[in-house]
């Protein structure tokens, strides 16, 4: 009788635990389908550039990789293509600025080929004026700037002026692009192939950066 006692509890305890995996597993690999190319794709741009939260949910349900994701790096990286001079510090200024006007762009993806594990998706996603943005941030560094400003006060002015432009980005239209995707057995979803190059895309494209 004692070896009873002891054991009926565990066989609950037992129970009641198959019974939480279980409702786990349903309530999310359980339940997650296969992502088309397409889809996922657009789970990725809609979570780093657009900073969706229920595309980032989403993505996390899959198990997606998206600490290999940093759309802010991948701006900072691309900024320096333009000529720009930057400490890492007043880069990352910029970016934190950028990265609050991609919250408002749109973003379309089509699966232009797809084979066995492998596919190539078309993304289209909104172009900002950053010619615009310059002539901003200048108008303002000329209006905020001291006559005997120092070197110094003149870069910090102008770094401001600029992060103030970037915050405020008017889109000029959309750009196309294309990104390769492998298919992920363990996740159910598409992943691009090189994702540094993927965020590098996003940010050079949103940016209107020239090849």
């Amino acid at each position: 009788m004692k070896n009873s006692k002891i054991r009926f509890p565990m066989i609950f305890v037992g129970i009641f635990t198959a019974a939480i995996l279980a409702a786990l597993y349903v309530s999310t690999i359980g339940r997650m389908e296969k992502a088309s190319a397409a889809e996922s794709v657009k789970l990725y741009c809609d979570a780093l550039v657009r900073q969706d939260e229920t595309a980032q949910k989403r993505l996390a349900s899959y198990g997606a990789p998206m600490e290999s994701f940093n759309m802010k790096s991948a701006f900072e990286n691309a900024l320096q293509t333009t000529g720009a001079v930057l400490s890492p510090e007043e880069a990352a200024q910029l970016g934190d600025a950028y990265m609050e006007s991609l919250r408002r762009a749109t973003v379309e993806t089509t699966t232009s080929e797809e084979g066995k594990g492998v596919a190539t998706v078309e993304v289209t996603v909104t172009r900002f004026d950053m010619q615009g943005a310059k002539e901003k941030a200048s108008s303002l560094l000329r209006k905020r700037m001291r006559l005997d400003a120092s070197p110094e006060e003149i870069r910090r002015v102008a770094v401001e002026a600029t992060a103030e432009a970037y915050r405020d980005l008017q889109p000029v239209g959309t750009v196309t692009f294309y990104v390769p995707v492998r298919y992920n057995e363990k996740t159910r979803i598409w992943d691009p192939a090189d994702p540094m190059q993927f965020g590098f895309d996003l940010s050079k494209q949103t940016m209107g950066v020239a090849e």
